[in-house]
């Protein structure tokens, strides 16, 4: 098994049509990506957001323990990040399975992936330039 062989499994399985039916897009298309989208509209409203406190190698980490609490713009931005997230599961598992939504999925999809860029670089910039 090669290294990077989940990597193209995760990607092939992002971006081939759903085949789940009316639960996939019930339970996935419309509860999970309203949950997410939901957390991430709250963070950039109150501005203060609770994740995962992850260290990469070469850097110094942020905060202490296993949850890092942010605000401000840093929360707001994170918020961003979210609300693509849940945009693009959304439209990847609701749209993808009905009937009539069906054509304009893939276009919004990628909409959502394209936000989800642009929002984690404004949010790497917005921690790297932090003061």
């Amino acid at each position: 098994m090669r290294r990077n062989e989940y990597l193209f499994d995760l990607a092939d399985w992002l971006t081939d049509p759903p085949n789940g039916g009316p639960i996939q897009m019930w339970v996935v298309g419309a509860g999970l990506s309203t949950l997410i989208s939901l957390y991430g509209i709250s963070c950039c409203l109150t501005q203060r957001a609770t994740t995962l406190n992850i260290t990469m190698r070469g850097f110094q980490p942020i905060g202490r323990g296993l949850w890092l609490e942010i605000s401000g713009i840093h929360a707001v931005t994170f918020g961003l990040v979210i609300v693509c997230i849940g945009l693009f599961v959304h439209f990847q598992w609701f749209w993808g399975n009905h009937k009539r939504l069906f054509p304009f999925h893939e276009v919004a999809k990628y909409c959502a992936a394209l936000g989800l860029v642009v929002a984690i670089l404004a949010h790497a910039y917005t921690m790297i330039t932090q003061t």
